[in-house]
Formats: structure tokens, sequence, C-alpha cells
């Protein structure tokens, strides 16, 4: 039970120094000044623009980073060795334009906005690993090798995007907080880096689905075995529950101590089990035939399909994963990879653009036409940018019609969840090679998205060694998106 402490009456009327600072401490339950002061009565105090627009996010990473001059931000008036093959084609949205591989995206730009000025400087070398970390994360990584490769996940990660807001906006029970699907995030051979909870605990990992939707998902996994009853699995949550009461009391740890424990992870198993909707979401083959036509028979088009139906379940946060790992070669092929350091002209024209295109065009007009655009914020976004010269090495091996790795300057896409639709936010210089104005740092993308689903960015929480930890290390809410 909560007991804001003083005298009874509304906080309106003049609170007391130690009312506001009893209010304070309520912000570990998901209570924060703001709501409770907020209302007809208190109609001077107000939130900044766009906070709590959203309901749920759906946050489709483009690992292995494709070249954002030739998807989002095109330089027809560059060289040709910057501008590349492609030509910039007009949307429907006066003066906004987009590379020619995105036909079926430039229909619905009126449904979206772009920030074309999103650039860092990764630790060590501008590779895949830190380059994930950060964008995933937020923050910088303390235990990445010199150069930047990536080191296997442990507890000791900071949380990632969707775990953070699956812990500070949980999801109504039964729905889920946090799913992953299509696949896990992959550099070299490390799987799923900054994709977990981290310290935050197993409690907030994302409960993951990573097989095929082009055909039926086996649902086994949501199956009890055959000795088991839900009777009986609600005993053995109250049996875990009464346990680590008696272990927490004992030990006197706090609510920053209970992170990952068996009643927990097994009260959430048994909700999921007693109401089916979330399970339902699954079964992308009850969709009719045509719209999964309209998303296009592929992993990442069946995938942003089964999102949409994880959103009409209630998940809070769901990611869509390209399926191929960040560093693998280019190849032919739906499920290829984005970093094309050689042929990325045809790998992005034949293979990977169609794919791309066609399915993100869907959501964003599905979600508008079922009336679940206006709460859900969609992102989508890579690692980084691609080099604006084409075939020549910055850091890495780049073979002919190849562009390299680029941090400094690349875009994303945002719709949705209060952002304003048709626009564009910052601006690259004339070869896409560095922001031209207000550049933006990928944990100020990671703000705007706690921002949108009414998560204060500058939350803190305690590590494992009771620490205060913010939710990114740096940066705010793009206000002017919204």
């Amino acid at each position: 039970m909560l007991t804001i402490q003083g005298p009874s009456g509304r906080l309106c009327d003049a609170p007391s120094r130690r009312e506001l600072l009893s209010v304070g401490g309520l912000s570990l339950c998901g209570l924060h000044l703001a709501h409770l002061m907020g209302g007809p009565a208190c109609a001077e105090t107000k939130r900044p623009p766009g906070f709590g627009s959203a309901q749920n996010v759906i946050f489709v990473y483009l690992q292995g980073a494709p070249s954002h001059i030739d998807l989002w931000d095109p330089k027809p008036a560059a060289p040709a060795e910057i501008r590349g093959e492609f030509q910039a084609i007009p949307t429907r949205v006066p003066g906004i334009f987009l590379g020619e591989v995105l036909p079926h995206l430039a229909q619905q730009a009126d449904r979206f906005s772009l920030i074309r000025s999103v650039g860092c400087k990764p630790p060590g070398l501008p590779n895949h690993g830190s380059a994930i970390y950060m964008l995933m994360t937020g923050h910088d990584p303390g235990n990445f090798s010199p150069t930047g490769l990536a080191v296997p996940p442990s507890r000791e990660d900071l949380p990632s995007v969707g775990s953070v807001v699956a812990r500070f906006q949980p999801a109504r029970s039964p729905r889920l907080g946090y799913a992953a699907v299509c696949g896990p995030t992959k550099e070299a051979a490390v799987v799923g880096l900054g994709q977990g909870a981290g310290l935050l605990g197993a409690s907030f990992d994302p409960f993951t689905n990573y097989e095929d939707p082009t055909k039926p998902i086996n649902l086994e996994v949501f199956a009890l075995p055959g000795d088991v009853t839900l009777d009986r699995l609600q005993s053995r949550v109250d049996l875990g529950r009464r346990l680590e009461l008696a272990v927490a009391q004992a030990e006197q740890v706090g609510r920053d101590g209970e992170r990952g424990t068996f009643a927990v992870q097994y009260g959430q198993a048994l909700s999921l089990l007693q109401r089916n909707e979330a399970i339902r979401a699954f079964r992308v083959e009850e969709e009719p035939a045509a719209l999964r036509e309209r998303y296009g028979m592929t992993r990442f088009g069946q995938s942003c399909l089964l999102a949409r139906r994880l959103i009409e379940a209630e998940t809070r946060f769901v990611q869509v994963t390209w399926p191929a790992r960040s560093d693998d070669e280019p190849m032919a092929g739906p499920d290829g990879s984005w970093d094309t350091h050689r042929n990325n002209f045809p790998m992005l024209r034949d293979h990977r653009c169609p794919v791309f295109d066609r399915a993100l065009a869907a959501l964003l007009g599905d979600l508008h036409e079922r009336g679940l655009l206006e709460r859900t914020l969609v992102v989508a976004v890579g690692e980084f940018g691609r080099s604006p010269k084409i075939g020549a090495a910055t850091t890495n091996n780049v073979g002919p019609g190849g562009r390299d790795h680029w941090p400094d300057c690349y875009s994303a896409l945002v719709a949705g969840g209060g952002i304003r639709p048709g626009e564009i936010y910052g601006e690259s210089d004339r070869f896409g090679a560095y922001p031209r104005s207000h550049p933006v740092h990928p944990y100020d993308v990671l703000s705007t998205v706690f921002h949108a689903i009414g998560i204060d960015a500058a939350t803190e929480y305690r590590d494992t060694l009771h620490r205060p930890r913010r939710l990114v290390d740096h940066g705010a809410p793009l206000l002017g998106l919204f």
C-alpha cells in the first residue's frame, strides 16, 4: 500500500515540502510527481510535448547497417562516387525524396518522419559490436575489446531499451512486456548482444521466438508438460513466492534485489497460459492470404506482421531484428546482410530493399488502417550508416562498389505514437558525411522512445553494487518530433 504522508486534500492546494518529498519517493512504483499533480485542478503543470503519447513500441533493428545515402538521404547533386547508382524519387510529401529502392515507403511518407542527422563515435574502431551495444542500451560499452569487438552478454550488462520499457512501463498481466522476433542480434560469434535485461534480471529479458513465421510457428513452448496442470503450476508459484519472501526478509533485500526471481518468471508463464491472447498472436497463419502477401512472404515481412499482431495483443515492446548477422558477407536472397562492403548496389536493389520496403510500408499502412499507429511508436534504424565515398576503405576491407561502416552520420525512421508525420528532422551535409544541423546522438533516439512511452529518460535505478544508473548515459528526447 502506498501512503502519501501529510494532511488530506488535493496536492494542488499548496502541497507542503514534506508532501512533495514523499511523492518523490514513489518513482520506483511507476508514479511521478506529474501523475499526482496532473488533472484539471493543476492546469499550470504541463508535461513536455509527446510525453506518454505512445502505448506500445515496435523497434525495427536493421542489423548490419543499411546505407543512409542510398535509402533515406539521397544526394543527387553529389559526385557519382558519392551519390551512387540510384536515383532520388519523390514521395507523397512534397520536398521529401527517398532512394528509388523504396517505392512503397515513398507512398507512405505522410505517415512517418526521418531523422537525417544521427551520429556518434563508438569506442575503438567503428565496428558493429560497440555501435550495437550503444544503440540497444543507451550506454558506452565498458568491457569491449579496444577495437570495439563484442563480448558475450552477461548479467552485468546494462539493460536493453526493450527491457527498460518492460521494467518501468510494464504491460498489463498477462500481456507480454517485451517480445523479440525474426532474429537475435548477432555480431561475429556473439548472440544476443545488447538485447537482454542485463543487471535488471531475467524477469525483463525478452520473450523470444525466432522461428520462420512464413511457416506455422511451433507453439509447444507454451504447452505444459503432460504431468503438470495449471493448478499444480499455481502451487509452485505460490510456494516460490513464500520461499523468496522468507529469503528476502532474512537478507533485507529491497525491491531492486528481486530481479529475475523464480516466482516472477513462473508467475508470468502462468498468466500467459491462463489467458491466450498473447499466444494466439503468434498464429500468423490466421491472417488473410492477401494481407500476408502485402507484407511479403519472407521471414522479415511475416515478422513485421507478427509484430502488428503482438501489438494488437497489447504487448508493450516488440523488437523485429533483421535476420542476418551484422557482419555477414552480403549474399543474394531475402535474408542476407546489410553489411555491404562490396556489391552494395545490386544487393540493395535486388535483394535487401524489396523485402524491407514492402514489409515496413505494409506495417505502417496496416497499423494506420486499424487505428493502431496513433498509439504505437515505430522506429527503424541500423547501428550506423555507410561511407559516402564508394569503394573507399576507412578502417575495413571494402571491395568494388561497396560502402564501409560510417557511424558519423546516418538516418532513422520514426512514425506513430505522437510523432508528427511527413517531416525531416536534422540535415546532413552535401555528401551525407556529417550532420549539418540538429545533430542527434543514438542516446537521443532512445531517450525519445522512453519519453513517448511515458518514462522519464532521467530515471535512475540501482545496479548490482547499489550504484545509481541512468537509463541513458546522456542525451534528451527530441521534442521537435512531436
